[in-house]
């Protein structure tokens, strides 16, 4: 299996839209969005990334 370009939609959901991977979303956010001290991200409440059927 190769690499998995977390760009993708699909992927991004994968790595990041889960529950159990919440701290991963958050620590991502943080760092992408240069977040420290008080600004800082410390908890995601509502937890919801939808993904999309795509139809053929």
């Amino acid at each position: 299996m190769g690499f998995v370009n977390p760009k993708n939609d699909i992927a991004f959901k994968k790595i990041f839209g889960n529950e159990k991977k919440k701290e991963i979303l958050i620590s991502f956010l943080n760092a992408v969005l240069d977040l420290k001290g008080i600004k800082e991200i410390k908890e995601i409440d509502k937890f919801h990334l939808f993904i999309r059927s795509i139809k053929s």
